[in-house]
């Protein structure tokens, strides 16, 4: 690790031992509160007390999070990690005390009280990370601590499984077993280095959902800032979803126990702690949300996978792994941009306004839970499947405001091994608007791995008349096939000047058409008319026999050629 964080490793060293005790104490205990209570009100309530522990442990979340995003900028960050270490060893001397009891309900204050702790934590803990790595090398130290973060999830939910069992069920011991991670996690984060604070002049709201508001309107205007925080969110929404329905999946569909069906989920987080560790390898020194895109179809998929095949406990172990995998791929692009893209002095706001979301997320889960079980009456493994088509769509939503993130990502690392692009030689100047015929729409993604913004406007009538439809793709228009009325000039007009305003390309997209140079010709003209320069390229492919290890295939040379300059 001393060669990836030059700044200050040894403080991120220490920051990811605080952070990993402190994921490993929440999943013992959150584990311990569910065994707990499953012990002395009975089996039959698993999934109410499921559904209300996931409930209890969200609300903080929501509660808290902006406030302590406040915080963080307020103050040192390192101060406010080392508070909640303070108050994390309080809340576990309470958890045995109540857990000695025999107290329910002092056992869900308890659940509180430890999630109050962590929703305080979150804000600072990533926020410190820009301030202890280099900016090239956050994605990394995203993944480096992510990678920990779900280790200890998989070793937490193996514990609180495994000392439920050996001690037969002596949850005060495993109890104090918690305060004693507690205190480590305190030690740890004392060790951390006194970072200086932001000063921010933001007071803390008790109106906090006006502080989100305003956070979101903020990050409205910071490109894609806002579909990473829904997709960073939704993440949460699926992996709480997935915790919660694993015990009763096991027990309905591979008839195990729900101690057994606790071990399920470590082939989850076991997923999820690779799929982080290869997400930060793929990216390297750059966040690529692209790649998210991808895992989230993933997700969807085996999801599906997961409700087809839960007669087989070997097939959903291998399922959860590659759920747990792309589930791990899918977060940390979005976290890495988040951290990168927020304003330094309301880095912690934004933060904290992530986790809001996110946590409103895992609340959603614990409700979905009980209304698709309990008031709809469906299997674990229908769940499973409805959260697979859910996921489908929500993900395609997110590509579509990330498309030109996603077009950039799959053009550098995937599309380029198939087809190689050939620009010529003479660059295109910003002010020039570039038009290209080709029937293909790779060619025109492929040249996304040479320029990341690009804004594309594609003539045709299908759709245009709908702005939510016409602007759902963030780097696709739906313009006039042919440009008759004043308005219609005036909204093209704006579309080319705002793109480039944005420092965007603009190109001017003929896909399939069979008047294509009568097109051509005529937004040639209009544009020339309203002082715009353009170059019109055409698109010639070529096979170039390519060998890769043991085998041969054609790989496609796309050639753009210029036509005479209008």
């Amino acid at each position: 690790m001393s060669s990836l964080f030059r700044t200050d490793f040894r403080s991120f060293h220490l920051l990811n031992a605080t952070q990993f005790l402190g994921a490993l104490n929440d999943n013992i205990f959150k584990l311990l509160v569910i065994y707990f209570l499953i012990y002395i009100q009975g089996p039959e309530f698993a999934n109410t007390i499921l559904s209300l522990a996931g409930a209890i442990f969200v609300v903080p979340f929501l509660l808290f999070s902006s406030g302590a995003g406040v915080l963080a900028d307020k103050i040192s960050k390192r101060t406010v990690l080392v508070i909640c270490k303070v108050f994390e060893v309080s809340v576990m001397i309470f958890a045995i005390v109540t857990i000695y009891l025999k107290w329910g309900f002092g056992a869900y204050i308890a659940l509180f009280l430890l999630a109050t702790h962590s929703a305080l934590f979150g804000p600072a803990k990533y926020g410190i990370i820009p301030e202890l790595v280099e900016s090239k090398m956050v994605s990394r130290a995203n993944g480096s601590i992510a990678s920990l973060t779900y280790l200890a999830i998989i070793l937490g939910t193996f514990l609180a499984s495994f000392f439920t069992d050996v001690t037969d069920k002596n949850f005060t011991l495993i109890a104090i077993f918690c305060l004693v991670i507690a205190f480590a996690g305190l030690l740890t984060a004392l060790g951390i280095i006194r970072t200086e604070p932001q000063r921010s002049t933001k007071k803390i709201n008790p109106f906090f959902l006006y502080e989100i508001y305003q956070t979101l309107k903020m990050s409205w205007n910071i490109s894609h800032l806002l579909p990473c925080i829904f997709g960073s969110s939704f993440f949460l929404f699926v992996g709480a979803f997935t915790q919660l329905n694993i015990i009763p999946f096991a027990m309905e569909s591979l008839h195990l126990t729900d101690v057994g069906g606790g071990y399920l989920f470590l082939a989850t987080a076991m997923g999820i702690a690779i799929g982080a560790f290869l997400s930060g390898k793929i990216a390297k020194d750059k966040v690529e949300p692209g790649l998210s895109c991808i895992a989230g179809f993933f997700i969807a998929f085996f999801f599906v996978l997961l409700a087809l095949f839960s007669f087989s406990l070997t097939m959903t172990i291998i399922i959860l792994t590659l759920l747990g995998i792309v589930g791990g791929s899918y977060l940390i692009p979005f976290d890495s941009f988040i951290q990168i893209n927020s304003p330094d002095q309301k880095r912690g706001q934004v933060i904290a306004t992530s986790n809001f979301f996110s946590f409103v997320g895992v609340f959603m889960a614990a409700v979905y839970l009980y209304f698709v079980s309990e008031e709809l009456g469906l299997s674990a493994a229908h769940s499973f499947a409805l959260i697979g088509v859910l996921s489908f769509f929500i993900n395609f939503i997110v590509l579509a405001r990330l498309s030109s993130l996603f077009f950039s990502f799959f053009a550098r690392k995937i599309l380029k091994h198939f087809r190689t692009l050939q620009w010529p030689n003479h660059p295109l100047e910003q002010s020039q608007v570039f038009i290209v015929k080709s029937n293909s729409w790779l060619d025109i993604i492929a040249l996304f791995e040479k320029n990341q913004k690009i804004k594309i406007l594609l003539p045709g009538s299908l759709f245009r008349q709908f702005p939510w439809v016409n602007s759902f793709f963030d780097t696709i228009d739906i313009v006039p096939t042919f440009i008759k009325d004043l308005s219609s000039l005036q909204k093209i007009a704006t579309s080319i000047t705002k793109a480039q305003n944005n420092n965007e390309k603009v190109c001017i997209f003929v896909h399939k058409k069979k008047d294509a140079d009568v097109l051509i010709d005529h937004y040639s003209h209009v544009l020339s008319k309203l002082h715009f320069q353009t170059q019109t390229f055409f698109v010639e492919k070529r096979l170039i026999p390519t060998k890769f290890l043991f085998f041969s295939f054609l790989k496609k040379q796309i050639l753009f050629s210029t036509n005479i300059e209008k």
